[in-house]
């Protein structure tokens, strides 16, 4: 047909995959590393007893 775009050829093909399959691993391994930064530093304390005071509370609240 007169006015389409050729088909890209199989070479321009696979590097545009290579390179989007790159971007999503370099993607995935920033991910990773940030999941994994939080759950180093762990829950504060003070979260901590919050969530027990609170547990504290709901089964007064149901007696």
């Amino acid at each position: 047909m007169a006015g389409t775009p050729p088909d890209r050829p199989e070479k321009s093909k696979t590097r545009s995959d290579t390179q989007r399959q790159n971007a999503n691993a370099l993607i995935a391994t920033k991910l990773r590393g940030y999941y994994d930064g939080i759950i180093e530093e762990g829950t504060p304390t003070h979260l901590l007893d919050l969530l027990e005071r609170l547990q504290e509370a709901e089964i007064k609240a149901k007696k």
